[in-house]
């Protein structure tokens, strides 16, 4: 019986959840698998660099697709959805209308320092990496001698948020002060969003370094990685990954040192069309993916699929890793709270976007990650398919072979070196052995609904 690409990567999509999900609850949850190799340099030598991986896939917030896709980010999101509640109270005409002035005046600073502190900070890095390299001082230190506008910037801000805080309070009372306090704890002042002095809501990063040689960037749509040299430290919202990350890794290493693949999906048998709905998803998602075979013709191109024959009968695809699993991924509390989210989610203005349901920006929010270490596969199929596997993947080598997720060698190799591919003309078998690498890759993101 003949099957089809979409039903492999529906096949892939099962496998993976039930091996590093076992207790996935489609009810309360969602999977985003991802369609193409994904670096995951979140246990770098330098925790800084790690730092800003996690950032960037923790604050992603996944577009409402079965396929890992960009659809937002998480605390711009939940900062709009904190100025979005609606706490009742006072509403007499002239002290909203006082609010409605301040809360534009709020805006128009905030934009403003944005400005001026990006502008700012860029003048800072100048400084430091070229003007005066043996500078030692910090950001505000430079920035109140040398760019006094940013001060005044910072000032009007300040004044701006406590009158317009007072208002509120006078309209909505003491519990105001939750609010309050939240969207302090995301500013981009003293909280989550500061990107120049650490405090208690943010973390460290360095931004600008590469993805492992040949790797493709974290995520899906991001620009070119910057040279190594262009290292720029900053800091981001804190984010952090649990489920002892380290120790698996260390455990996933040896496995690869020793050529050992515990974990394997073997794609055979009878093949079905995917049914998003056992992930989470409503009827109305979908998911979009390359053909399970695909190639480059060269860096400029599209993957073009390569022409087989899908016979389940004859058909094999077996992926094996040094060890897959889902770990944790979670913002810092001390930042956001989900607590809010559930206790206001049902207290929004009328005016305010839409932040749930279908469509909506904070409809799903990252829980866990899927990381996969180290890989091996192995394709079985009938004459005429191996045939043309064979030819596409040898023309292509140079440039790039994709097979489900994962790309080898060319630009777009998962791993650090060229990989092998051995062809037995006998039994219409291709091996895929990419050799040992040091960085896992990011399979899938799991997210809570809300």
């Amino acid at each position: 019986m003949a099957f089809s690409s979409e039903q492999v990567w529906a096949k892939f999509y099962e496998k993976l959840v039930q091996t590093a999900v076992p207790n996935f609850d489609k009810t309360k949850q969602v999977v985003s698998v991802s369609g193409t190799t994904l670096s995951a340099d979140i246990v770098n030598a330098d925790p800084d660099i790690s730092n800003a991986n996690i950032y960037n896939i923790g604050n992603l917030l996944p577009a409402a697709s079965a396929s890992y896709a960009p659809g937002g980010d998480l605390i711009t999101s939940y900062a709009l959805f904190l100025q979005n509640i609606d706490l009742g109270g006072n509403t007499d005409p002239a002290l909203v209308a006082k609010i409605n002035v301040a809360s534009a005046n709020v805006n128009s600073n905030q934009s403003n320092f944005t400005k001026v502190q990006s502008e700012a900070y860029t003048q800072y890095s100048t400084y430091k990496t070229t003007i005066n390299p043996g500078y030692t001082g910090d950001f505000d230190t430079w920035a109140n001698a040398n760019y006094p506008v940013y001060a005044s910037a910072k000032s009007s801000l300040n004044g701006a948020i406590a009158d317009y805080d007072g208002l509120m309070v006078e309209a909505h009372g003491a519990g105001y002060s939750i609010i309050e306090a939240a969207e302090a704890a995301v500013s981009s002042i003293t909280g989550a969003k500061s990107l120049t002095s650490k405090n208690s809501y943010n973390m460290p990063v360095k931004v600008g370094s590469v993805a492992p040689a040949g790797g493709t960037p974290v995520l899906p749509g991001q620009d070119p990685a910057a040279p190594v040299s262009s290292l720029t430290s900053t800091f981001r919202p804190a984010f952090s990954v649990g489920g002892g990350l380290n120790k698996v890794l260390s455990a996933w290493q040896t496995e690869s040192v020793n050529k050992n693949f515990p974990v394997s999906f073997s794609l055979s048998g009878n093949f079905a069309d995917g049914n998003y709905r056992d992930f989470g998803w409503s009827e109305a998602v979908s998911a979009s993916y390359r053909s399970w075979f695909s190639v480059k013709v060269n860096q400029q191109a599209s993957y073009q699929s390569v022409n087989q024959d899908w016979k389940q009968s004859s058909f094999d695809c077996k992926i094996s890793f040094n060890g897959v699993q889902s770990f944790p991924i979670n913002p810092s509390a001390n930042w956001f709270s989900s607590g809010i989210i559930q206790n206001f989610k049902d207290k929004l203005l009328k005016s305010s976007p839409q932040f749930f349901g279908d469509g909506g920006s904070l409809n799903i929010i990252p829980s866990s990650i899927i990381l996969g270490y180290g890989l091996k596969i192995t394709i079985t199929v009938d004459n005429a398919s191996y045939t043309s596997l064979k030819t596409a993947f040898q023309q292509s080598a140079s440039v790039s072979v994709g097979i489900g997720p994962f790309s080898f060698s060319g630009s777009e190799s998962s791993h650090l070196n060229t990989s092998s591919f051995t062809y037995n003309d006998d039994s219409n078998t291709i091996e895929i052995n990419p050799g040992p690498t040091n960085v896992p890759f990011l399979l899938g993101v799991v997210s809570n609904k809300y």
